[in-house]
């Protein structure tokens, strides 16, 4: 491994260790299955819904080594007992996909 790939992978560990949560991962079909997720909430787009008004939205972050492609409808239920928000998040739209991690728009759910 290069100086480069080594320090890479202890860069990721340090941005799970720090925000990333347990969580189970539920397309509705098979059984639940740990995953780990970053969710950021109320994040500001413009130019969303043919407008060019501000709005915000929740979204999400997982790594494909976990769901190669999450889909809309399918839902992550947060698991660590830290976090004290919402509960479960379904997945409402892809943002972005680099190859390693997806970024979703997500809503939020007590339950």
């Amino acid at each position: 491994m290069s100086k480069f790939d080594a320090m890479a992978a202890r860069l990721e560990a340090a941005i799970d260790d720090q925000f990333a949560m347990d969580a189970l991962y539920d397309d509705g079909t098979n059984p639940p299955f740990p995953v780990r997720v970053i969710i950021d909430l109320q994040v500001e787009q413009r130019q969303a819904f043919e407008t060019n008004m501000p709005s915000n939205r929740d979204e999400l972050e997982i790594r494909k080594t976990y769901v190669a492609r999450p889909q809309r409808k399918h839902k992550v239920v947060i698991t660590d007992p830290a976090w004290t928000g919402e509960t479960t998040w379904y997945f409402d739209g892809l943002i972005t996909d680099d190859g390693y991690v997806t970024r979703h728009w997500v809503n939020g759910s007590s339950s």
